[in-house]
């Protein structure tokens, strides 16, 4: 029998090769220097979402050094949430992280959870706003105060108080929150993140907070209208919750 991979890094793509400044290819190159100095079976999976542009092709190119690339080829576009879901199920590690096409998240910040990872912690999320934590580009004020705004309320709502940043798009799962919970994910935008960690909670599952290098690539699509919609899948998790629509067991 095979070793079982250890890490599985799951990233969703639309139109990268269209992307001005830093992207995917810079992600990549960095994920491949990372690993390269790490005696760690991995694999990387890009699932590509529908992009209009030569992503795929893109992403191919690096083949020749990252060896355990799988490129999930998707021709309609279902949004990064969608992606996700389907980068982490089609994944074969013990552990899956799923992080952003542009790098937000330094690779170089897992360094900081492999500790964890070795004690078999099951939830694993990278935080902006714990001790140690090093922004290098911030958001607008308007959107870091909505931000700090909304993490309160998702905190108040879902019962995840203490955990202070629900939303950063760099978190480790194991194989068994990934099977267990992955599937029964409703949320369509960008309330993934949240359903994950209430979910987890519910059954059972210690979530640890793990502080990043983070830049803002100045590219976010998320509008003031975001916010909204982000509101609105939180008290859609809630209702959820509240009748007993996802299979919790412990």
């Amino acid at each position: 029998m095979s070793e079982q991979i250890l890490l599985s890094v799951v990233m969703p793509a639309y139109n990268e090769a269209s992307r001005k400044g830093r992207g995917i290819r810079e992600n990549l190159q960095d994920i491949s220097k990372y690993f390269a100095q790490k005696k760690v079976l991995y694999e990387v999976i890009v699932v590509n979402d529908g992009s209009k542009d030569n992503t795929t092709e893109v992403v191919e190119s690096f083949r020749n050094i990252l060896p355990t690339l799988t490129i999930i080829d998707r021709k309609e576009n279902k949004g990064k949430l969608f992606s996700v879901q389907e980068g982490l199920l089609k994944a074969q590690g013990k552990f899956r992280l799923f992080t952003d096409a542009d790098g937000a998240t330094a690779i170089d910040s897992l360094d900081k959870f492999w500790k964890h990872i070795e004690n078999n912690e099951n939830v694993i999320i990278g935080s902006r706003d714990v001790e140690e934590a090093k922004i290098e580009k911030h958001q607008s004020r308007i959107k870091e105060m909505l931000g700090d705004m909304g993490n309160l309320l998702i905190q108040y709502t879902l019962d995840l108080r203490g955990i202070k940043d629900t939303q950063c798009g760099f978190k480790v799962l194991s194989q068994e929150v990934v099977e267990k919970i992955i599937p029964q994910m409703k949320a369509v935008r960008w309330g993934g993140d949240f359903e994950i960690l209430a979910l987890s909670k519910k059954m059972g599952y210690h979530i640890v907070e793990v502080p990043i290098v983070w830049t803002d690539s100045g590219q976010s699509t998320v509008g003031i209208k975001g916010y909204f919609e982000t509101l609105k899948e939180l008290f859609q998790v809630k209702w959820r919750m509240i009748t007993g629509q996802y299979n919790i067991k412990k």
